[in-house]
């Protein structure tokens, strides 16, 4: 696992979580135009806790 900075989703019913693994294939499904690299503003993933 490799860390990464914290990202989220733009879209506008995408879910309140945020992704930091390089692993996390919901965080990987997220295209780059819609992805906000910004400081947490909710939970980290559920996957990608799980894979931590």
């Amino acid at each position: 696992m490799a860390k990464v900075p914290p990202f989220h989703s733009i879209k506008p019913y995408s879910t309140n979580v945020y992704h930091d693994n390089d692993k996390c294939t919901e965080g990987n499904n997220i295209e780059w135009q819609y992805r906000l690299l910004a400081q947490p503003v909710g939970p980290v993933a559920s996957h990608c806790i799980r894979l931590a």
